[in-house]
């Protein structure tokens, strides 16, 4: 079944197998997701370039925080005073630029931003609440949970 995902996009089975394959094994080279998809390498590149240029797929690197060092991870709940767009745009500027802050999420409920934070340790993690993240007065306040493991982490999937 064809699906449509943006104004123009429309993902059929094909599509939509190209891209599980590259979530299960992005250093496939084209011929090989070619042959595993049933295309010939031109239409493949063809599909591959529609893909990007509509923004459904775009490449990235992952980091495997272990390996690079990082002993800590947690989700910082920020509920901040005010939650105007111009509060939550400087906010959003603000951790835009703290390498720490892997991930940042505009969220509904009970608090208005959903951090993920990813430091060498928890001194570090203390460091960053309190010199960083003291100096943000639009914040009201902070709540920690610890990631202890990921026993499933997926980058990207399709529903």
């Amino acid at each position: 079944m064809d699906r449509k995902i943006a104004d123009d996009v429309v993902l059929d089975q094909t599509d939509r197998r190209i891209i599980r394959l590259l979530v299960e094994d992005a250093g496939l080279s084209n011929n090989q997701l070619a042959e595993k998809v049933g295309l010939s390498p031109a239409p493949l590149s063809r599909r591959l370039a529609r893909l990007e240029a509509s923004g459904v797929i775009r490449h990235t690197v992952i980091v495997d925080p272990r390996a690079a060092g990082i002993g800590f991870q947690a989700f910082l709940e920020v509920s901040l005073e005010r939650t105007g767009p111009r509060v939550g745009e400087r906010f959003i500027d603000l951790v835009r630029r703290m390498p720490e802050v892997v991930e940042c999420h505009t969220v509904a409920g009970s608090f208005d931003f959903l951090l993920k934070i990813a430091v060498k340790d928890a001194g570090d993690y203390r460091r960053l609440l309190w010199s960083e993240f003291e100096r943000m007065g639009e914040i009201k306040t902070l709540r920690s949970t610890i990631l202890l493991d990921s026993p499933k982490m997926q980058v990207s999937s399709l529903p």
